[in-house]
């Protein structure tokens, strides 16, 4: 009688590790996507090389997504869009008012995130972008881009002596 106790007590606990270590795998996903992403490269190239070779600055394709539990926020040129997620095990289904529009997949192996715009494949990386740094170093290079660039790190344009602007200034 003991030795049957004993069995379906084994049985029930592998059956409680099996079900915990699903369920475990299952939401991994959303704790490794979770947080600040930005994009990386398109098609295989690295962002800023593919806006300057579609003549725009990384600025005008660039943008950040924020994956929370209950919301994907994405920021880019075009303005601001909020999707509701919706976690799976190799990836994150996004949708918009209720209608399905994409997918991120996730690479377990190189923890990056991809979303195929348009037949292009977006790789995205942890972190944020910050908007303006692509015209500052595009503007930097040309004549009067000082003034650009400089603007944002303290005031070139006003010739302050702020945070950079010493340097812009000149």
């Amino acid at each position: 009688m003991m030795k049957k106790f004993t069995k379906k007590l084994a049985l029930v606990l592998v059956a409680a590790m099996v079900m915990g270590m699903c369920l475990v795998g299952c939401g991994s996903i959303e704790k490794d996507v979770l947080g600040d992403w930005m994009v990386d490269t398109v098609n295989g190239t690295p962002i800023g090389e593919y806006a300057a070779a579609a003549g725009v600055t990384e600025d005008m394709m660039q943008f950040n997504m924020k994956i929370e539990k209950d919301k994907v926020t994405q920021v880019g040129a075009n303005g601001t869009v909020e999707m509701k997620p919706e976690f799976k095990s190799d990836g994150v289904e996004l949708y918009k008012d209720g209608t399905h529009i994409g997918n991120l997949e996730w690479n377990k192996d190189t923890k990056v995130i991809s979303l195929n715009v348009n037949g292009a494949p977006y790789v995205f990386k942890k972190g944020t972008y910050t908007f303006g740094q692509g015209a500052a170093e595009q503007g930097g290079a040309e004549e009067g881009g000082a003034e650009e660039g400089g603007a944002e790190e303290g005031g070139a344009e006003e010739g302050g002596a702020e945070e950079g602007g010493e340097e812009a200034a000149e």
